[in-house]
């Protein structure tokens, strides 16, 4: 009951399993230009927050830190997620490079699952310190602006990262069945 070649993605898996899809290249390639971006912003901050010599850069950050102040000032969690997202960054361009790669599928899982999950957490620090980041500009009246600068884009980073996980997901379990059905001994 020996095999005569090793089991591997490519010998057993669809060949469209085996890289990411188009869409997922784009979402990551847009990931990765705003993670970087945005990471710069917060680690150059005070230079480049409200009043600073860099403000220019970044007009949509100085305005989005007027309801986030996690963006409008320090913060040593802001400072750390900042920090992940260029470790994210470097792996993205990694996966990228490798895209049309088992390999570079299974990276981009794992670094989406990062994405997500860090996107998450820092929503639920935010409502489990009470809205202390964002709280000023419900107690100023301005609902909209709250749901609209505040909680809408961040939801993109929730819903994309899902959907990338989702059919990433799906591509690594359709792989993996192919080669445990390959792999199962069969009775002679």
């Amino acid at each position: 009951m020996t095999q005569s070649a090793a089991l591997t993605p490519s010998s057993v898996a669809d060949p469209r399993d085996l890289r990411m899809p188009t869409w997922v290249i784009v979402w990551l390639t847009v990931s990765a230009v705003i993670q970087t971006y945005d990471a710069c912003y917060v680690l150059l901050g005070p230079l480049s927050h409200a009043g600073g010599p860099l403000e220019a850069l970044w007009p949509g950050h100085v305005f989005y830190g007027t309801f986030d102040h996690r963006y409008g000032q320090f913060d040593a969690f802001g400072s750390a997620q900042s920090w992940a997202n260029l470790v994210e960054v470097v792996v993205i361009v990694w996966a990228l490079l490798h895209a049309r790669r088992w390999s570079g599928v299974v990276v981009g899982l794992i670094v989406t699952v990062a994405t997500f999950w860090k996107t998450v957490i820092y929503f639920l620090v935010e409502a489990s310190s009470g809205l202390e980041m964002t709280r000023q500009s419900l107690e100023r009246g301005d609902i909209m602006g709250f749901l609209m600068v505040a909680v809408l884009p961040n939801l993109f980073w929730i819903v994309f990262p899902l959907a990338v996980v989702i059919a990433l997901g799906r591509q690594v379990l359709r792989v993996g069945r192919a080669l445990q059905d390959q792999a199962v001994p069969r009775a002679t």
